[in-house]
């Protein structure tokens, strides 16, 4: 970090935090909820009920405005807090002032010993209570093990990286360098040990290093050196010398932070990390249902304080209803994603944590881009770390699909892809801090968006983008419009230590009339990248059958209302192929401004310094970003001290 955008002291230990609750008003009932109440009382303050479940199940037989506040401690669910057919009134449900309430869905594990003639332990879980040990790799039902919070690996190998895969052995061909069937050889005498596993499963990016899956394995053949995959086989086929480990494998239960699960017995083994001491926390997740909180047709809801941990699948839905609030809740510790948002209006995610997810942060989905109508979907100051860790690709901190988001002053960060999809229009990002994206996959962006030219209307502004290099053959951007996304703006970002292989800090792939104006490229691989599509690629996609149904069905482009709005729309779509305005850019120490730029866009005042020397030239950030030396350049002023959470 070169500047003060961090601001984790806002958030740690988050649950410290003293929430400002708003006084009840007079004509409101209020009910309270504590693990020390009971049931069977009235829910009043000195008599507050004991479960959840009860205390938002009561909540239906009452008339009016309902606020239920949560004492400290912890709350362990069997089945899902649903909050519908209570319209018409306001529903706050909140922690009480200074407290913590913890709405769990792991179960913490005890009793562990020293497995004889190994570095691991082993626990009963079936002495424990615990029956259900769900799939080591589905994410139907994930089960995951935690210690103090921390996601614990299962038992793999290599511990770190891939292997690279022998020959595919399918018999099908699907093109030059692919095999339909899940057949390949291995290299590796150690993997012939794994013949005589339970169930070892293989995890791969068997075709593309974008598309990545955990496959089941049907036999592993040591003389041959043969192994053969469970159907349904991965669908774009097997290549020659793909990436892949061997994982859910007891003898490569060998590194600290590994476990395994032997269901036939019910026994879990755990590598203690050097740090562990008894006493620590250590949790498995047994919550298997879909959500520990559903929102459902509801108006005018307020969630805050909470805190939800440690289920096998998703945190909150949140569907079909309107002005939604969550406030500071916590999200940690769960195997699917966080919060699902579908058809809803003016729902706000303020100041909220996410963390430590086998799958995405938000999800969400709604407005109408034909008509232009927008969701009001707002994600403020909210912070999205450690996510992808189970599903590495496309699962981002934030996906979103349709009209009508806000996405500002957030963190994003500690991913192996993207940190965001945007399939849709009117969406502004900005004042947001990416950084540490894109560790593993490929062909990526800290932001992606993809094939679709009806998109429109999206804003990329004041955002600082760091440390993102991946990439195994194309490379990671921090900005990615692929294939045909057009119409796009990207102003007053900073980008340092971004871009990698074929990509700068911005990627353009066969889009036009993009916008990319006012950024700093700082130490980046490249300023802008493009991989320009020829006339005929553009022409035939642009008439294909699949195209014109996203122009003309989707959306209508050439109506008056997208006329009106989007007036690059105006010209003939088929003109002006790869023409993007690249303007007021200041790139400084990068090896070069441009990557493939082949005299179609429209470039003006880009200007660049130390291209390709060493860093002893380069001054530190802050200098170039100071307004006196932006102006020097034809640079505007970039706000970046308000850029990150509380801000």
């Amino acid at each position: 970090m070169i500047l003060t955008f961090r601001t984790l002291q806002a958030f740690i230990p988050f649950f410290l935090l003293v929430f400002l609750m708003s006084p009840a008003r007079a004509d409101e009932i209020c009910r309270h909820v504590s693990p020390k109440g009971d049931d069977r009382w009235p829910g009043t303050e000195s008599k507050p009920w004991k479960s959840l479940s009860h205390a938002v199940e009561s909540l239906r037989s009452m008339d009016g405005d309902v606020r239920l506040v949560v004492g400290g401690g912890e709350y362990h669910l069997t089945a899902p807090l649903v909050l519908n057919g209570l319209s018409g009134r306001k529903i706050v449900v909140e922690a009480a002032p200074g407290e913590s309430p913890v709405i769990r869905g792991d179960r913490r594990i005890t009793g562990f010993r020293k497995v004889k003639g190994k570095d691991y332990l082993e626990a009963n879980l079936k002495a424990l209570g615990i029956n259900d040990f769900g799939n080591p790799c589905s994410r139907e039902s994930l089960l995951d093990l935690y210690w103090n919070g921390k996601r614990q690996r299962l038992a793999r190998y290599p511990d770190e990286g891939f292997l690279m895969s022998g020959k595919a052995l399918g018999e099908t061909r699907v093109d030059d360098v692919t095999l339909k069937e899940g057949v390949f050889s291995y290299n590796e005498d150690r993997i012939s040990g794994w013949a005589e596993e339970k169930d070892p499963w293989i995890y791969g990016y068997f075709r593309w290093d974008w598309s990545d899956q955990y496959q089941k394995t049907v036999s592993i053949d040591p003389e041959n050196k043969v192994i053969t995959l469970s159907e349904p086989w991965h669908h774009y086929g097997y290549k020659d010398g793909f990436r892949y480990y061997g994982i859910n494998i007891l003898s490569e239960l060998d590194s600290p932070g590994e476990y395994y699960v032997d269901r036939e017995k019910g026994k879990l083994y755990w590598y203690p990390p050097e740090e562990y001491s008894k006493g620590d926390e250590v949790s498995l997740s047994v919550y298997d249902r879909d959500f520990m909180l559903v929102i459902g047709d509801l108006e005018n809801v307020t969630i805050r304080g909470l805190w939800l941990e440690g289920g096998r699948r998703g945190a909150i839905s949140i569907s079909g209803s309107r002005d939604i609030l969550l406030d500071r809740v916590r999200i940690s510790c769960f195997g699917g994603d966080g919060v699902y948002l579908t058809g809803s209006r003016d729902v706000t995610l303020e100041g909220c944590l996410i963390e430590t997810m086998g799958h995405g942060g938000i999800k969400a989905s709604g407005g109408d881009r034909k008509t232009v109508d927008k969701a009001g979907y707002v994600i403020d100051n909210t912070i999205v770390r450690d996510f992808s860790l189970f599903k590495h690709t496309y699962d981002p901190a934030i996906y979103f699909k349709g009209c009508g988001l806000t996405v500002t002053h957030c963190e994003f960060s500690g991913s192996s892809s993207s940190a965001m999809r945007i399939d849709g229009s009117e969406a502004l990002v900005e004042f947001n801090h990416f950084h540490d994206l894109v560790r593993e996959s490929d062909d990526q962006g800290g932001i992606d968006m993809f094939f679709n030219y009806g998109y429109r209307g999206v804003v990329i502004r004041f955002n600082l983008w760091e440390d993102i290099k991946g990439g195994s053959l194309h490379g990671a951007a921090g900005v990615r419009f692929d294939d045909m996304v057009s119409g796009q703006t990207v102003y007053g970002n900073i980008f340092k230590n971004v871009g990698a292989l074929n990509f700068g800090a911005v990627q353009i792939h066969g889009g036009k009339d993009n916008v990319v104006d006012n950024n700093v490229f700082y130490n980046c691989h490249a300023g802008v990248s493009f991989s320009p599509w020829s006339q005929e690629s553009w022409d035939r996609y642009l008439d294909s059958e699949e195209v014109r149904k996203q122009l003309y069905e989707q959306v209508v482009i050439d109506s008056p209302l997208f006329l009106g709005r989007y007036p690059e729309l105006r010209e003939d779509p088929h003109s002006h192929v790869n023409r993007n305005y690249i303007r007021n850019n200041l790139a400084v120490g990068c090896p070069v401004m441009f990557l493939r730029e082949n005299g179609q866009n429209v470039l003006q005042n880009n200007s660049a310094l130390f291209m390709g020397e060493s860093a002893e030239h380069v001054k530190p950030l802050e200098y170039y970003l100071s307004p006196e030396v932006l102006a020097s350049f034809g640079l505007m002023p970039i706000p970046w001290e308000k850029i990150g959470p509380g801000r």
